[in-house]
């Protein structure tokens, strides 16, 4: 009762609040997309603001007539051909007449004479060649010169289709399904490879004679014309629908045409490959079994990227067109489609069609949302096609991309004035300093309000992808309105601009995942996308009931002849494993009659099942260090005395092998090896007036020129610690790559050359110590760095890192496209004038359990998966799979040959690789690493001498070699 009367006396009380207050309490959330009025969104030009960028290139023109007639340069008429060898061959099957053959590097160039200015669309007929499997990358070029930045970067696609009918293991489980090419003529028009404008670019020619050219850049291509022309002039759809009209055009009758979207006719790329959903709606469906039964996904969401389907239609007439799909991959955001018929987009409403977001799968017809839109079809056989497009999307990230170039730059001078860690009670005077600065914020700040009130208006409403731009807007609008606070939110300010890329690299996809297309009758009524509540319960139970008996990620086995069959453990991913069992079961099982059974696990499982004597036949993906340890515990196999092993030796750089050989004997063959690279960022150096460094006495005189800007020169530095971005979870620490690199150029070594003791206290040894310490000491340069971050905000411009990273920037980091390189890393001058580039490798290895029963089918499979063209195949597969970020850093160096670089990249890895020294493993190694960071820190923490550092810890290191070579029977003692 006590109780019940305080209740009501804070009840009565509250509401006698609300009555009296005059002013009722404001708790609507503030709309800071909504910019400060309307005007100002009004005034706001949207687009990129790059001066040579095409949105300032087409405004230049934008009064530029369009004549209407068409130029065509035939192939054979080129004039000259630069760095490339050009052939003339004639009857090729499609052509028009006499084709030339263009080389994956160099230029041709073709003579032009246009009767009249103006603007024109430019379309190349071509065909690709055999080559590494990849696009074909251009440079577009007039008169010597690139018309706009964009221009740089052409992609002219291949055909793929599936290989065949989907096969079945012996478990019943569908087979991922390899794609082969489609040699076939295609007449695309000149656009933007990454969706970035929604129509082909218009170039504009002046009237007289040009020269135009086509600059390689990756592989090789046919081109049979060029075709100078005007865009073609897509209806509306009630244009469209008012022809129909007029020609008579009626409804087809009673049909209903299903096409499963697995089972696709062309398409632009070898990563659209079917896939699995285990929805009881999808077709086919099975409870336990691997049914491919979709397509799409994230592999289908790159802008350009298309899928046609084959449709055979019982009658001339009028159709609608269903799609089944599901676009639960990126949360909040709509991916857009544009419809193609036969090969043209029969109406304007089709060019953008909008598939939003659900966690279901979706029933949508093509419609403007009242009806559905009607397609003329004659009888017989008809192609549907839909391309990612980026839609209203597509403008949105050119503008934030460029206000995140502004803002990093802005970021970068503040930086060159406060420093990376500002003092919180200085008053750094910022808006007199930079009085640009204000004006800066209040801009972008109005740009990305505009995007983010645009976006949420045809969204319906906000999400998590508005959310990041209105964080930035509110810490704009307050910074400009307290510029005295920007000092001590610098670190808010860079964590909101590297959050405003990763929207610009989320944003940048349009996955969507498509189960069947339907062509139906107009009064036909579309299937129900969804399972019905029984089927949920038995799918839901069954799996349930079936999760006792089945392994859901069970790979199976391949059945050799007369029982052979070995077992392989590797540590890769599910993905990457059923693409090797599918290259086991096509090329390996077949030519050996060697069966595989093929096991994914943890890499920390191995030594313990080796010691049980319950390990593998083989395991690779095996890390560097680890070889060795297992053979001093007689673990595995020396591998130097099988057949062929001189052969698969020379596919593969010495220095690759130099961490699995030890007393003669070779433990494991290498899988993969990797090494430093120097990126740049060349806005950046050029703004600075700054060369890349060739030497390390460029790099003594660069470092203190980036600090007067408050910029650093980036080096590796690895921690055991588990925290931050340069992470070494093994309890072995690997050579810190600078010191290894300052090591090996002055010609010195880890170790003795009988492997019986560290060589740190050689006196190169120390001079390369003292050299590497000296960086921090001297210098300062910070202890921990995230290199992707800070390389991509501009704090780092040039930085030493594993080529890897070559395929991380360029996919985290689109907006830099054209802005950085990677080129040789800085070497050490010798007396002849040469320079001498070493650097230490890394890398992991395969290896034979010696306690395998079937070691000569066990070397049959290490020698076909270290094999150039297996190693090849599997890089394509990965990169089909999985994009450029897949890209295998393969060991074999005639494989890399056929990996899809650019021939400039490639250039450089191979001048680079050149270089590479393999780190030796040896007894009680594992200290070196270790006890030389730590000789490191306390010279660079504690201010300890690094003479007698260096000299200390290297006792400990021989006492721990001594301690194992003891433990081994190694020692002399």
């Amino acid at each position: 009762m006590r109780k019940n009367k305080y209740r009501i006396a804070i009840i009565a009380l509250l509401t006698a609040i609300c009555i009296a207050s005059p002013q009722p309490l404001q708790l609507a959330p503030v709309n800071y997309a909504q910019g400060n009025s309307a005007e100002v969104e009004s005034e706001i030009k949207l687009g990129s603001t790059s001066k040579d960028g095409y949105d300032q290139y087409i405004a230049k023109y934008a009064q530029a007539p369009r004549p209407e007639r068409e130029l065509i340069v035939r192939g054979e008429t080129y004039v000259r051909a630069e760095s490339m060898s050009v052939s003339v061959v004639d009857g090729i099957d499609g052509a028009t007449g006499k084709v030339i053959q263009t080389g994956e590097s160099g230029t041709v160039s073709w003579d032009i004479d246009v009767p009249e200015e103006g603007l024109f669309q430019v379309a190349i007929r071509y065909q690709a060649m055999e080559g590494k499997g990849s696009d074909m990358d251009r440079e577009f070029m007039i008169d010597g010169k690139h018309p706009f930045a964009e221009s740089k970067n052409l992609v002219f696609r291949r055909l793929w289709k599936d290989a065949g009918e989907t096969v079945r293991d012996e478990n019943d489980n569908d087979l991922y399904t390899a794609q082969v090419e489609v040699p076939a003529w295609q007449e695309v028009l000149i656009d933007s490879s990454d969706g970035r404008y929604g129509e082909p670019y218009s170039f504009y020619f002046s009237k007289g004679k040009h020269v135009i050219s086509l600059v390689s850049a990756k592989e090789p291509m046919m081109i049979d014309y060029i075709k100078l022309r005007q865009p073609d002039k897509v209806p509306s759809y009630q244009e469209v629908a008012d022809s129909y009209k007029q020609n008579g055009y009626q409804e087809a009758k009673d049909a209903m045409i299903k096409i499963q979207g697995e089972k696709a006719g062309l398409k632009s790329s070898s990563m659209l490959v079917p896939m699995m959903d285990r929805s009881p709606a999808n077709e086919p469906y099975s409870m336990s079994k691997i049914r491919l039964n979709t397509i799409g996904s994230f592999n289908w969401s790159e802008a350009g990227q298309w899928i046609s389907w084959d449709v055979e239609a019982p009658e001339d007439g009028l159709y609608k067109i269903g799609v089944k799909y599901n676009q639960s991959m990126q949360r909040g955001v709509t991916s857009y489609r544009k419809l193609l018929i036969d090969g043209k987009v029969p109406f304007a409403e089709v060019e953008n069609m909008a598939f939003n977001f659900s966690t279901n799968w979706e029933m949508q017809e093509i419609g403007d949302g009242k009806a559905p839109y009607l397609f003329y079809l004659t009888k017989g056989k008809h192609q549907i096609r839909m391309d990612v497009t980026l839609g209203e999307m597509a403008v949105y990230l050119r503008t934030i991309e460029s206000s995140v170039l502004e803002l990093n730059t802005l970021y970068r001078r503040i930086v060159m004035i406060t420093g990376t860690v500002p003092d919180e009670y200085r008053d750094y005077q910022l808006d007199k300093k930079l009085p640009e600065m204000i004006d800066s914020f209040r801009k972008q700040a109005n740009i990305i309000s505009t995007i983010s009130g645009q976006i949420e208006k045809s969204t319906g409403g906000g999400s998590d992808r508005t959310a990041t731009l209105n964080r930035i807007v509110v810490q704009l609008r307050d910074m400009a309105e307290n510029p005295g606070t920007v000092a001590q939110r610098l670190e808010t300010f860079k964590s909101n601009i590297s959050s405003l890329g990763s929207w610009i690299y989320s944003i940048n996809f349009m996955p969507l995942s498509i189960d069947y297309l339907v062509v139906a009758s107009p009064n036909q009524e579309m299937p129900s996308p969804s399972a019905t509540m029984w089927q949920n319960i038995k799918h839901q139970v069954g799996t349930f009931s079936l999760s006792f008996f089945t392994d859901y990620n069970e790979l199976g086995s391949t059945h050799g002849q007369e029982g052979k069959k070995i077992k392989v453990w590797i540590t890769l991913g599910l993905d990457q494993a059923k693409v090797l069992k599918r290259m086991i079961e096509e090329t390996f099982t077949p030519d050996t009659g060697v069966g595989v059974d093929l096991q994914v696990v943890t890499e920390s499982v191995l030594l313990q099942a080796m010691l049980a004597g319950r390990g593998p036949d083989v395991a690779f993906q095996v890390s560097n260090e680890k070889p060795l340890n297992y053979a001093l515990r007689g673990g595995v196999e020396e591998l130097s005395k099988y057949p062929g092993f001189n052969e698969v030796k020379k596919e593969y750089s010495d220095s690759s092998f130099v961490p699995f050989e030890f007393n003669g004997g070779v433990y494991a063959l290498p899988m993969d090896e990797y090494f430093p690279v120097l990126f740049y960022r060349k806005d950046i150096l050029d703004e600075l007036n700054m060369k890349v460094p060739q030497t390390w006495d460029d790099v003594y005189a660069m470092v203190p020129e980036l600090q007067k800007h408050n910029l650093i020169f980036g080096f590796p530095i690895q921690v055991l610690v588990k925290t931050g971005s340069n992470v070494q979870e093994s309890g072995s620490l690997p050579l810190n790559p600078t010191f290894g690199m300052m090591l090996y150029q002055e010609g010195g070594s880890l170790y003795s050359e009988d492997k019986k003791t560290s060589a740190l206290d050689s006196e190169i040894a120390m001079k390369s110590f003292m050299q590497w310490t000296e960086l921090y000491t001297t210098y300062k340069l910070p202890l921990s760095t995230d290199f992707t971050n800070r390389f991509r905000s501009g704090e780092m411009p040039i930085g030493i890192a594993d080529y890897p990273k070559v395929n991380l920037v360029n996919v985290i980091a689109p907006e830099l496209k054209g802005l950085w390189d990677f080129t040789l890393t800085p070497g050490t001058a010798m007396p002849d004038g040469t320079i001498r580039r070493d650097v230490p490798s890394a890398g992991n290895g395969t290896v034979m359990l010696k306690s395998s029963k079937h070691k000569q089918e066990a070397w049959q499979f290490m020698k076909w998966w270290a094999s150039s063209n297996t190693q090849a195949w599997y890089g394509k597969q990965m990169e089909a799979m999985f994009g450029i970020g897949g890209r295998l850093q393969t060991g074999n160096k005639v494989a890399v040959a056929q990996l899809p670089w650019q021939v400039k990249d490639y250039k450089t890895l191979m001048e680079q690789w050149k270089w590479t020294r393999g780190v030796p493993e040896v007894p009680g190694g594992y200290f070196t690493g270790r006890h030389l960071d730590n000789a490191f820190r306390s010279v660079v923490i504690s201010n300890d001498d690094p003479r007698e550092a260096l000299d200390n810890y290297t006792r400990l290191i021989n006492d721990e070699m001594k301690k194992k070579q003891r433990e081994f029977g190694l020692s002399n003692d």
